[in-house]
């Protein structure tokens, strides 16, 4: 199985993954940088992006671990998002004040509609990029029903059903999301929210059926999983298409998990994991809305990437000192 410790080094290259991909997934943004490997005439810095995917990651991760919790009794859906939202809010209190300063009172914070549906994480106005935190919290509220009925229907169905209106919603998405669909949230949101499902059942699988171990009990990867990765890699990148990003994203994971990994890059990526909520919440603010010249001003992908790194992760450490302390308030008031 994923243990613990694992999903949290898992979350630490998800949200590396995310730092990358915000980075660099736009061919202007990478050719403001000092590039010297293409594979054609595409700069290899903006091919690798397309190995990223990190919301399916995360739900994928979610799945795993919420059923977990669900066959160990634990069904405290409420708290949870309850307790996301909190830690949104916090960053919202830290960073809208300075995009007051830095942007101007026209965007930040808004009219009163922008300002709920922010609060909210109906339509985020302020950070376009944490747009799937509405849908996550939607599949953290209805985990549990979805788990009693799931465990009656076999995986074969789930994940049949699942995928399928998995790419059904995404064609809708394709098809009329500029159009209607990003416009008019209650529409939209449903659509993803059954989008989401997909990636999610198949976490829920991976622990039900106990991939992990039935491999591990099969085969040793050792050296060769780092080869498997690395062709893994190669193959996403010819991909242009995103609509494999959950079956891209699972192989990646049970590769992860089974190939032996060095103590320091554990040590590493673990540190990083216990951080990334709040890195999720923060990083764009930095490259994309507030310091854009600044973080690119750095020119080569290397150093680009490390600065946003360093600002992400240092604000995270503030902001997780914060959340901890309130978190710790509202269960001894409240939970």
């Amino acid at each position: 199985m994923i243990s613990k410790s694992d999903t949290t080094i898992l979350k630490g290259v998800a949200i590396l993954f995310m730092l990358y991909l915000h980075l660099f997934n736009q061919i202007g943004n990478v050719n403001l940088c000092t590039l010297y490997l293409y594979i054609g005439d595409v700069p290899l810095t903006y091919l690798f992006s397309r190995c990223t995917n990190p919301v399916a990651f995360f739900v994928i991760l979610s799945g795993y671990g919420l059923y977990i919790s669900y066959r160990n009794g634990k069904r405290n859906f409420v708290q949870r998002v309850l307790r996301l939202y909190v830690h949104y809010w916090i960053t919202l209190l830290m960073f809208i004040p300075l995009g007051v300063w830095i942007v101007g009172t026209d965007q930040y914070p808004g009219s009163l509609k922008q300002i709920i549906e922010n609060i909210l994480g109906w339509h985020t106005t302020y950070n376009a990029e944490i747009w799937f935190l509405f849908p996550y919290l939607l599949l953290v509220f209805t985990y549990v029903p979805f788990f009693i009925y799931a465990d009656r229907i076999k995986p074969v169905r789930i994940f049949l059903c699942t995928g399928s209106l998995y790419f059904i919603t995404s064609y809708m998405i394709h098809l009329y999301g500029t159009s209607y669909l990003y416009g008019h949230r209650w529409a939209y949101w449903p659509i993803v929210y059954v989008n989401f499902l997909f990636p999610f059942s198949i976490g829920m699988l991976m622990a039900r059926c106990s991939v992990i171990g039935n491999i591990q009990g099969r085969f040793s990867l050792n050296n060769m999983g780092w080869i498997l990765l690395l062709l893994l890699f190669g193959l996403r990148m010819l991909i242009r298409t995103n609509i494999f990003n959950p079956l891209y994203a699972s192989c990646f994971i049970i590769l992860f998990v089974l190939i032996k990994r060095p103590v320091w890059l554990n040590s590493v990526l673990f540190k990083v994991g216990e951080r990334s909520t709040s890195m999720w919440f923060v990083h764009t603010y930095f490259c994309s809305y507030f310091f854009h010249d600044f973080i690119y001003g750095f020119r080569y992908p290397l150093l680009i990437f490390g600065m946003l790194f360093i600002l992400s992760y240092l604000s995270a450490i503030i902001i997780d000192q914060v959340n901890s302390k309130i978190q710790h308030w509202m269960t001894l008031y409240y939970f």
